[in-house]
């Protein structure tokens, strides 16, 4: 039952990702609701049922990150798409291409030291913000794994943080 719910799901946000994107409908306020709901059913897989591989998009797996909230303290988890990179993961903090930065952003910044688990597997890593000049050596990579990342930079007047997450 589990295995079906989870291709199912799997399934419908593929495909919601694919549409929005190729109808150019992906500005943040049409993918708002649709990432609440997705962060939420991937949390509940990852918490309540214990599912610990969350499905990829494009070849490219969804983890779950979790971090420490640096007002609360408390212990963070999050889903986000992220993208293998040799022994490295790439986090991009594009947020739908929103004006502003997911919150996630500044709990990595404050520290850097978070828990990854990806397709099953669960490693301490250390996110290592990129510089500009990292950033655009890596962009062609990540628009190779995520078409839309660019189509997000283009719609948003930020400069869109991205993490180099490493195995400690």
């Amino acid at each position: 039952m589990a295995v079906n719910f989870i291709s199912f799901f799997n399934f419908i946000y593929n495909e919601s990702k694919y549409f929005l994107y190729y109808f150019e409908m992906n500005n943040y306020r049409l993918l708002k609701p649709i990432i609440k709901v997705l962060t939420k059913l991937h949390r509940l897989l990852f918490n309540k049922f214990g599912i610990r591989s969350l499905g990829s998009l494009l070849g490219n797996p969804i983890c779950m990150i979790t971090t420490v909230g640096r007002k609360s303290g408390n212990s963070i988890v999050i889903p986000l798409l992220t993208i293998q990179h040799q022994e490295d993961y790439i986090l991009v903090a594009s947020h739908g291409g929103a004006p502003n930065n997911p919150a996630w952003v500044y709990n990595l910044i404050h520290e850097p030291r978070i828990k990854m688990t990806v397709k099953s597997k669960t490693y301490n890593m250390l996110a290592k913000k990129l510089s500009d000049e990292e950033k655009e050596n890596l962009w062609p990579i990540i628009i190779k794994a995520g078409p839309f990342y660019d189509e997000y930079q283009k719609n948003t007047t930020r400069n869109i943080p991205v993490f180099l997450c490493s195995k400690e």
